[in-house]
This record gives C-alpha cells, sequence and structure tokens, in this order.
C-alpha cells in the first residue's frame, strides 16, 4: 500500500525561519513510516496571475446569511483519508435533501460504525440518527437515486484481511420511496459477487434515462488501482464489474487510495484520480461509460514512480528533490456544456530514502483550478484561493501548528452547479491567528473553517471567498456540496471545538503520536443563498407562484397565479418544523399578490408552504 511520510512543519509569524522540528507518524489507511523534515507555510499566491485571480467582486456571496443545522454527530471523526468524501449530499427535484456521513460513537472500535443519514422533507430535517443505518460495520457512504430504483446508498467494501472490519462487501442500501420506509442491503454485484474487494467506494447516477449507477473504488489487498463498476438498470444487474481504469496498471506504480472522484451529467461521466506522487488524471466518457478518453490533468514528473526504491530525483543529479504536485482530495463537476472542472489542492512532495516512503509537507497552501479548455499538464500555478489573510498585515500569523488531514492547508474542495451554468465551490482552509489553546506547545494548533466561491463565466474568474459560518474557534471540515444548486448552495460539514481528528495524530517535540481526545463532530447541514437567484419562481401545474426579492430582509412579496377561484392557506416554516407564519387567502382566477412581513424573523432558511385543495406546495426562502 502507498506510504506517506508526513514532513514535519516548520509554521512562521509572519513567514519567518523561526521553525518547530516535529518528527510525526500519520495514523491513516496509509501505513506511512515516519520522517523529519522541515517546512514553511507555501503561499503561492504571487504566482497567480489573470484570469485565474478572484476578480469578480459584482458578484455578492451574502456572509452571515446563511442557516446552520445539526443533522447528525459521530464520534468516529475520519470522514476521508485526504479530503474527498464523494456524493455525501442530495438535492432532489422536488426540493428534498438526502445527506449521509460515516457514524460511529463505540470508541474505540467502533463496532458501530456506519451510514449516519438525514432527510430533509422540504420544511424540515428529520431528528439526528441515534444509531447506523445498516446491521453490520461499513462505512464511506454516497448517497443518490434514480428513477426507477428510489433512494440508495453504496458503502465502505470490506475485506476479512482488514480484521475489524466486516467482512460482508460492499454494499448498496436503498429504499423504494426516499426519505420513508425501511432500508435493504445487498452486496454490490451480481450473483457471483466478485466484488467484495471493492473498497472506499464512490456512487453517481447517469444516463439519459437516468437510471444507471457508476461506482468506483479500490481493489483492497492487491494494488489498490481504481476500479470501475456500472449498472444499466438502477442496481438490479452490474453490466460492468470492477473494470481497471484505461493505462491504470501502467501509469501508476500503486493506485490512488481513496483519492478519487466521480461525476455524471447524462450519459457523460468525468472521473479525477491521484495526487501526491502520481499523475493527476482524468477519464471521461460521452457514452454512459462504455468507452474513456484519458487527460493527465497534473503530471508527476517520475510517474509512475516507486517510492520503494527509488528518490524524488527530477533533474538526475543523485540528489531528492522537493516537488510541487497536488493533493489527493480532488473534486470534480461536468457543466452543463459537458465540460469538466476540477479543483485540488496544491501539495509538495519528497523522497529522500530509497527503501522508504515519500514525504509531504502539510505546511503548503493553496487551491488549484483546472478545466478542458485550459493546458494539462503542469496546473501547480493555477491558485484560485489560499488562506485568507483576515487581519491585512500581508503575511500569514499562524500562533502555534496545524492539525494533520493529508491535504493542503486550503483544500478538501466541493462543486456544484445551478441551471444557469454558474459554478459554486466549497473548501476548507486554515484561519489564521487562531489556536486551541493547548499548554502543549507542539500540540497548540490552528483551526480551519468552510469557504464559499463561485464563478459565472466558466471558470475564468472567481469571486471572492468567504467563510459560511466565520468562527474562529470551531474546526469546520470535510465539506461536501450537492451537485445540483437551486435557490441554495446546500452543503453539509463536519464541526467541533478542536482542531484534527483522532485518526491523522498530532507529535510532540519527541516525535511521540498524541491523538486527539474522542469526541462529538456535529454534522451540519447549510444553505448558502444562491447570490445569482434574486427571484424564485414555481410552476405548480393550476398553480404558478413567484417570490420576490428572495433573500429577503423585510417584506417579502408572493404573486400568485391561478387558473380559477381556489382557497389558499400559507404557512411560512421553519427549518425546525416550526410554523412562523399562517394566513388564508381566497384567491380568484389570475395573479393574486401576498404581501408577508419577516421583520424580526430570524435569518436562515425557511419553506413557504401552500396548500391548494388537497395539495401542499413548498418553495425554499431566506431571511437575511
Amino acid at each position: 500500500m502507498k506510504k506517506l511520510l508526513l514532513s514535519g512543519l516548520a509554521l512562521s509569524v509572519c513567514l519567518s525561519v523561526f521553525a518547530q522540528n516535529a518528527r510525526v507518524q500519520v495514523q491513516s489507511k496509509l501505513n506511512p513510516a515516519t520522517a523529519n523534515k522541515v517546512a514553511k507555510i507555501q503561499r503561492p499566491v504571487d504566482q497567480v496571475t489573470a484570469p485565474l485571480r478572484a476578480v469578480n467582486p459584482s458578484v455578492v456571496s451574502h456572509r452571515n446569511a446563511q442557516t446552520e443545522v445539526i443533522i447528525g454527530t459521530t464520534v468516529y471523526d475520519l470522514q476521508s483519508n485526504y479530503g474527498t468524501c464523494g456524493n455525501r449530499i442530495k438535492v432532489w427535484d422536488d426540493g428534498t435533501i438526502s445527506a449521509v456521513w460515516t457514524k460511529g460513537d463505540q470508541d474505540p472500535s467502533f463496532a458501530d460504525r456506519g451510514t449516519g443519514y438525514n432527510y430533509y422533507n422540504g420544511s424540515s430535517w428529520a431528528p439526528s440518527p441515534t444509531a447506523r443505518v445498516e446491521s453490520f460495520k461499513t462505512g464511506w457512504p454516497n448517497v443518490s437515486g434514480t428513477s426507477s430504483s428510489g433512494e440508495m446508498m453504496i458503502s465502505h467494501g470490506n475485506n476479512a484481511s482488514l480484521g475489524a472490519q466486516d467482512t460482508s462487501g460492499t454494499n448498496i442500501t436503498y429504499r423504494m420511496t426516499k426519505g420513508a420506509g425501511s432500508w435493504t442491503s445487498t452486496p454490490l454485484g451480481n450473483v457471483n459477487n466478485i466484488m467484495t474487494n471493492f473498497t472506499w467506494p464512490r456512487l453517481v447516477v447517469g444516463g439519459a434515462n437516468g437510471n444507471t449507477l457508476h461506482a468506483i473504488g479500490n481493489e483492497n489487498g492487491g494494488s489498490f488501482y481504481v476500479y470501475y463498476s456500472r449498472s444499466d438498470d438502477g442496481g438490479a444487474t452490474w453490466a460492468v464489474e470492477q473494470q481497471l481504469l484505461p493505462d491504470m496498471s501502467t501509469d501508476f506504480f500503486e493506485g490512488p487510495v481513496d483519492a478519487y472522484e466521480i461525476t455524471a451529467r447524462g450519459d457523460v461521466i468525468a472521473i479525477v484520480a491521484g495526487g501526491f506522487a502520481e499523475d493527476l488524471t482524468l477519464w471521461k466518457s460521452t457514452d454512459n461509460g462504455q468507452n474513456w478518453t484519458k487527460t493527465t490533468i497534473n503530471h508527476f514528473p517520475l510517474a509512475p514512480f516507486d517510492y520503494n526504491t527509488g528518490i524524488t530525483d527530477v533533474d538526475g543529479d543523485g540528489i531528492a528533490d522537493t516537488v510541487f504536485t497536488t493533493d489527493s482530495g480532488p473534486a470534480v463537476l461536468i457543466d452543463n456544456n459537458d465540460m469538466v472542472h476540477v479543483v485540488v489542492g496544491l501539495m509538495r512532495v519528497l523522497d529522500d530514502d530509497p527503501t522508504g516512503g515519500v514525504s509531504y509537507f502539510p505546511g503548503t497552501d493553496g487551491l488549484l483550478y483546472w478545466n478542458e479548455s485550459m493546458p494539462a499538464g503542469d496546473i501547480t500555478n493555477n491558485v484560485i484561493a489560499a488562506i485568507e489573510d483576515i487581519d491585512g498585515s500581508g503575511a500569514i500569523e499562524i500562533p502555534g501548528g496545524i492539525a494533520l488531514y493529508q491535504c493542503s492547508l486550503t483544500g478538501m474542495p466541493s462543486l456544484g452547479l445551478d441551471a444557469a451554468n454558474n459554478i459554486h465551490l466549497v473548501y476548507s482552509s486554515i484561519i489564521e491567528n487562531t489556536t486551541n489553546g493547548n499548554p502543549i506547545p507542539e500540540l497548540e494548533e490552528a483551526y480551519r473553517n468552510v469557504y464559499y466561491m463561485n464563478s459565472a463565466d466558466g471558470g475564468t474568474t472567481w469571486s471572492t471567498p468567504t467563510r459560511v459560518e466565520p468562527s474562529d474557534f470551531d474546526e469546520q471540515v470535510w465539506p461536501n456540496m450537492a451537485k445540483k444548486v437551486d435557490d441554495c448552495v446546500s452543503i453539509i460539514y463536519h464541526k467541533d471545538g478542536e482542531p484534527g481528528n483522532t485518526f491523522q495524530p498530532s507529535t510532540d517535540a519527541g516525535g511521540n503520536e498524541v491523538p486527539d481526545p474522542y469526541g462529538s463532530y456535529d454534522v451540519i447541514y447549510n444553505c448558502i443563498p444562491n447570490p445569482f437567484v434574486g427571484i424564485a419562481e414555481n410552476n405548480l401545474g393550476d398553480v404558478k407562484s413567484t417570490i420576490y426579492p428572495n433573500p429577503v430582509q423585510e417584506v417579502m412579496n408572493v404573486d400568485y397565479t391561478l387558473t380559477s377561484n381556489q382557497k389558499m392557506k400559507i404557512q411560512l416554516v421553519n427549518v425546525l418544523g416550526e410554523v412562523v407564519y399562517t394566513d388564508e387567502v381566497a384567491g380568484v382566477t389570475g395573479v393574486n399578490h401576498v404581501k408577508i412581513n419577516v421583520r424580526g424573523f430570524a435569518s436562515g432558511i425557511y419553506s413557504l408552504n401552500t396548500t391548494v385543495g388537497t395539495k401542499i406546495y413548498g418553495q425554499k426562502v431566506v431571511v437575511r
């Protein structure tokens, strides 16, 4: 299995040469050894050149206009080995939402580990779940659905060789009605179930009829190459089972471990995998997974690189070189013109030990962007975001150290798209001048928060990043955005009061591992108001409604157009399911104008529910 050595980091005030050396060992799926390297924060913002610079100030990201809802909790706090989580939140066409995460509360064995799940019914979220969905140990869920098979999740493929993990294989868990009814779990694959070694899976639904399942994952216990599987009938049978991606075995010394994403738009499918000491590679299909074309987005100069026998000697002088590359947490999106967009963190790596693994520098900062219209091969200068200089000093001040997530200091990206082809992006980044106040200097760490930015011109320019929920004393990581963006940019993320996670521990001055104490993460849902949406319209058959302005601060206008005289019951419901406004209107044929005073209402997302006859129609409203 791939071995990544964590370079000891030197974080500095004003990027001075003051440094702390730490001897650490990353605790994750990677089984790495130790290293003792020195690094400073790498802020590549001076390398940024137009048109990638954030130069679109006319786009307003409504800071502090979001609504935070705790939809779940978990003590098991490793959601991804590198920051990429797959598809963990789905916005359905009717505005309901499904969200999943890896949940476990029985530390340290986590025998109860499985899928945490919650559902937004259009008005409110269900209570936070107290147990996993499955009856067996699993993890790494993705959620999706099809036109005929209802709601479904794929979860971590397990193997007896992994010891404590369950041996039931990768699972599809499904039910016919989203948000309601009991779940059924079945092994991924056909009767022979040859996909028992399919691990760290990702799932997406595609196809012209919206009924094709596309899954990727590692073959565990072997080469860890990335394999692809496809079902053309909603998961009933699998036309492709564990197919090796083209050139994977020749271009990669070992497959990217949990370092890949997949997305779909009709018959167009995109898979991105790699990073660290590997190429970052795109596989794209325009015929629903029948054939693939490959693009090397970022070429690692020594790929395929055998870290067990070689060093990163790029120029051939016998001395190991530090290499700028990408981290292994990519996000991928297909826009309405079928163009692929990729965002990934910047990284530096070094291997100066021919018998050891690859070291990485966790002090590296920068978020990179690429799309198919841009040159490929080296994207390490395509920086669109970095740590925010909050105090405007011209330098990044970090009083202590940083918690480890095996990704860039600005990383963990996730992408979404609205109907107007606007691109939306969230990521997690270090907050300068923050510290958890740990009395042990080596364990004093800065916090991360979730940021939002967007592009209205296909990635040519980007809005200035803003914090989703500004908090200097909360760790916000693993953000995941629903691919479908409507009037809300719907995201989930994990939040607690301590930087880092238990499985990727900090180290003290002697190089001893000091795991973070077990605690409870909150799983947060947040609606970021889509800044490109000012008027919300809804065609409801016999009723058409138009809401403006949206978001609203004082008075909300609703124009109902009726095809006949109808009595309407109008309610405004908050995310807790509480009715905060109600009225009845004797509607007449034509346009009916209704004003709703929202002064004094708490900022957040609401559902405007209109009952006409026996039908209830819901629309999202954001109060600022």
